[in-house]
């Protein structure tokens, strides 16, 4: 505790007000669906449908039964059936455990999806074996990793943790904030280490390691390629391809031996109406094998979609997360249906026959009904071609579901494709918004980030339709900023941010400045300094261009207190004096306060103990019963320890004691830093020396507090 309590700096969190901020936990009840993860459950896998690729499974079940391994990952190109081997992996070590095999005591499945961040994937992992840990998001990376390699090594409580899409951790989407690279590193570098009986699997295109060094690092890698000659012509038979063996081997030949391809081709038959004669030989067909052969494929598969499948296909095509029946139906109708409506026969009908096709994916939700996505590479093709076939097909679609057609001319010109994705993403908007209605918790009763999930999504869909300002303004109005730093959810936040930001977004200029500070606060926050500071610049040139003094003054304290972090405490006593007096226009008395306390941090750090004294005591000037109560007891815990560094163990200890009395009556969650010093205090003292310790402080409380600060304020 030397040097000033460390958790606590000016944010801003709204866009008039000032705050110390707290970012402590708060408890969250929720299933093991936590935020973040698409699915924790592997996809279903129908036995007549998918080789089993006994061989394949065999190797993989031997590497991770090795003692001096820890950690495999599936790599190979997009398509290649990574996911599917590691269900296939997985369901092999379900069904041992259901035989009442003891190894692995938990079973983790979890799907990442482009908007997941690690410190997500590590609360599931300790929320699946059962050592959740509420305070988790607040805690540095290094010590968010060493909680989960606590998890891994216990004893008979070892687990096989299956990573699927890893990918999208190492090579986030273009328009995602790349937050949290610090933790990815340490999260790569536990891999190489003991962990114990347990074992991560993990899926992605390729390994994030050097091969020359990963024998002797813990972690090997297994290239999945193409299937068989024999197990593709299998695969082809049981997706209902007929045809001689040559046929069906020239196929496998054609496809090298890649199974999306060759299920590709699968649905190509069975939608186009023809045989595999005349696709492999018919002159129409030629182009089809030339070049790019699954590019290709993909291509005719979009073409031969009926209408309905083509809406269906193309509204699955924007939700980056999946999605229920209802929720499809919503997104292309524009509002719910009965089991017996006609748009919901006619798209669960359409959706069956996709599904049988492996054309659309199938997870389960939080409700453990089925919830559906698209295979990357279809998701792709889709929204790169939005348009193809845009009016005719939509027209039609729509018209077989008994819809009326959206009025409005349709997009033409060079940004033509990027209004029609817009415009996807706002009926999208729509099905969230009636999410969030049926679903609403009022702010004082949100426990987690499940309670703002489908907000989220409005606002991220918002971003994609090219309404930032206005999902600027939810974020603000819902006060979802303050609840994600409260709960630790920084990463999330900052991608919320940066989907508000130019390039991706337009906003106000007060508002784009306003939060390039929160970002660089939070980049600050996760040790991600360079990041962080050039984001203040950014905000700080905003606000000087527009003459945004109150802006400027709360950015500068932003960035002081980043600095004061750093142990740069020139620089933060620069920022801190130049806000001071920017804020003397002001006369915002809250962050009067919080800058004296600030500046008096950076004197304390610094041990320049009549200074810091000294602004502790002008910051107490500006706390009243009414007005900033809240920061009240952090200026007395940094004042009290203060006093206890100086010696004046008992009149610092009276402070102390008063400090914890009004925080715990304010449910401060940032009180826990207090409560371990004084936990601590206790253990070198021996418990009944610091009782009676603690009784003399309490008993000159009076004296102390007027002598010290000024006024009679225990409460």
């Amino acid at each position: 505790m030397q040097g000033g309590e460390q958790r606590n700096f000016i944010e801003q969190s709204a866009r008039s007000d000032y705050q110390l901020s707290t970012m402590q936990p708060q408890e969250e009840q929720r299933t093991f669906a936590v935020f973040g993860i698409n699915a924790t459950m592997p996809p279903p896998l129908d036995p007549h449908a998918i080789i089993q690729r006994t061989e394949e499974v065999n190797a993989i079940q031997r590497m991770l039964s090795d003692t001096q391994g820890s950690a495999v990952i599936l790599t190979g190109h997009p398509g290649a059936g990574k996911s599917t081997l590691a269900a296939l992996v997985y369901n092999r070590f379900l069904r041992s455990r259901q035989a009442g095999i003891a190894w692995p005591a938990h079973l983790v499945w979890l799907s990442i999806g482009p908007y997941t961040t690690l410190p997500d994937v590590i609360d599931a992992i300790l929320t699946a074996v059962n050592m959740r840990d509420p305070g988790l998001f607040l805690l540095k990376p290094e010590q968010q990793i060493s909680t989960l390699l606590r998890a891994l090594r216990r004893s008979h409580e070892d687990a096989l943790i299956v990573l699927d899409r890893f990918e999208l951790l190492l090579y986030p989407e273009a328009n995602r904030a790349i937050a949290g690279q610090n933790t990815l590193l340490l999260f790569l570098d536990m891999l190489r280490t003991d962990l114990g009986a347990s074992r991560i699997l993990l899926t992605s295109y390729d390994s994030p390691y050097d091969t020359q060094g990963v024998g002797q690092a813990r972690v090997r890698s297994y290239l999945v390629s193409h299937t068989s000659i024999p197990d593709g012509m299998t695969l082809l038979q049981r997706h209902g391809v007929r045809g001689s063996s040559d046929e069906l081997s020239q196929v496998w030949q054609r496809c090298a031996g890649h199974i999306f391809s060759l299920i590709l081709l699968s649905a190509i038959l069975r939608l186009g109406g023809m045989t595999l004669s005349q696709l492999l030989h018919a002159p129409e067909y030629r182009a089809l094998w030339a070049g790019e052969v699954m590019s290709h494929l993909i291509a005719s598969v979009y073409h031969y979609l009926n209408p309905v499948q083509y809406l269906l296909m193309r509204t699955l095509s924007l939700f980056s997360a999946p999605v229920s029946l209802q929720g499809v139906i919503t997104a292309i109708t524009g509002a719910g249906a009965k089991p017996t409506d006609q748009p919901y026969v006619a798209i669960e009908h359409e959706l069956n026959i996709l599904k049988q096709l492996l054309l659309i994916q199938v997870t389960r939700g939080t409700d453990s009904q089925p919830a559906y996505m698209l295979h990357p590479l279809l998701r792709q093709y889709i929204t790169e071609h939005y348009l193809e076939g845009y009016e005719h097909r939509l027209a039609q679609g729509l018209a077989a579901l008994g819809v009326s057609a959206p009025p409005g001319p349709v997009p033409s010109g060079p940004e033509a494709r990027q209004i029609a994705l817009a415009a996807g993403h706002l009926q999208l908007v729509a099905y969230y918004q009636s999410v969030a209605r049926e679903h609403y918790v009022p702010r004082a009763q949100r426990k987690g980030l499940h309670d703002i999930e489908p907000l989220i999504f409005i606002i991220r869909h918002l971003c994609l339709a090219m309404r930032s300002q206005q999902a600027c303004d939810i974020l603000f109005q819902e006060g979802l900023h303050e609840s994600m730093v409260r709960w630790g959810a920084w990463s999330a936040l900052i991608e919320l941010y940066t989907g508000l930001l130019p390039p991706q977004g337009t906003l106000r200029k007060r508002d784009e400045a306003l939060i390039a500070c929160h970002v660089g606060t939070l980049y600050g926050r996760m040790g991600e300094y360079q990041q962080s500071h050039a984001c203040f610049e950014r905000a700080l040139s905003i606000q000087r261009e527009i003459g945004d003094q109150p802006g400027e003054a709360a950015t500068l304290a932003n960035e002081g207190e980043i600095f004061r972090i750093q142990g740069e405490y020139e620089e933060a006593r620069s920022n801190f004096e130049r806000a001071l007096t920017l804020n003397e226009r002001q006369r915002d008395v809250n962050l009067q306060c919080i800058l004296l306390h600030n500046l008096g941090l950076v004197y304390h750090n610094e041990k320049n103990y009549q200074q810091a004294f000294t602004c502790y005591q002008n910051a107490l000037k500006f706390v009243t019963d009414t007005h900033g109560a809240e920061h009240r007891g952090m200026i007395l815990t940094n004042l009290g320890l203060l006093l206890y560094e100086q010696g004046l163990h008992s009149e610092g200890l009276s402070l102390l004691l008063a400090a914890l009395r009004m925080r715990q009556s304010l449910q401060d969650p940032t009180i826990t830093t207090l409560e371990l010093f004084l936990k601590a205090l206790e253990q070198k003292m021996g418990t009944d020396t610091y009782a009676a310790v603690c009784r003399d402080a309490q008993d000159k409380q009076r004296q102390v507090f007027s002598r010290f600060v000024g006024v009679d304020m225990r409460q």
